[in-house]
């Protein structure tokens, strides 16, 4: 992750927002667990501010979808096998493509690190843009700045003999793209009552 940090951004306090709607918070520094659980409309998102968190809600903000609890980031990549709609149940898949692969990456896919000495439960990014040149990721708990623009960093793209690939200092197993996105759209409030009540956990039992 090449970008430079010039300024740590304090626990709790807003980086930057993606997607218009979805604010990704500070989550002061690696390693760092806060207890604090974050719900959206009485959904659990996940503990604030880790990257799984991020992810989650942006996919609730943006998709209306969600994911079931997952031990680590990095178990994205081989036991996150869809996402649910929260307003029917409905799944939809996520495809995995290799970083190296033929298929180049797709705007709203998830970005999935390995586990790592740096990363020690791997990562996971929202890809929010593609260009022929680079790709633009946004994300929690991992530069701790401010940034840029509606997103958190850059990497560059790179097309090699067919293949694409994300170049990034940390390695990456690929991005995760969901099936039939088209069909998916932002979360309404006014839909917060037909939210399945599967998907609702009480905020009393913290």
């Amino acid at each position: 992750m090449s970008n430079t940090v010039n300024r740590y951004v304090p626990f709790n306090e807003m980086e930057g927002i993606a997607s218009t709607n979805v604010p990704a918070y500070s989550n002061k520094k690696t390693g760092y667990f806060s207890s604090g659980r974050n719900y959206v409309y009485g959904i659990f998102t996940g503990y604030q501010w880790q990257c799984i968190e991020f992810a989650r809600r942006w996919l609730l903000m943006r998709k209306s979808c969600t994911f079931r609890d997952i031990p680590c980031a990095f178990n994205i990549w081989t036991d996150g096998s869809c996402i649910e709609r929260v307003t029917d149940g409905q799944c939809f898949r996520l495809l995995s493509v290799p970083n190296g692969s033929k298929e180049p990456p797709k705007k709203h896919s998830l970005l999935i690190y390995p586990r790592s000495h740096k990363m020690p439960y791997g990562h996971v990014a929202i890809i929010t843009n593609v260009t022929s040149s680079y790709v633009e990721i946004a994300e929690q708990n991992n530069l701790y700045h401010y940034w840029p623009g509606d997103y958190a960093r850059r990497e560059r793209l790179r097309l090699y003999n067919g293949s694409y690939f994300i170049d990034d200092e940390d390695s990456i197993y690929g991005w995760m793209k969901i099936e039939n996105d088209h069909e998916l759209q932002p979360f309404d409030e006014s839909n917060t009552i037909n939210i399945l009540p599967q998907y609702l956990e009480s905020q009393s039992m913290d």
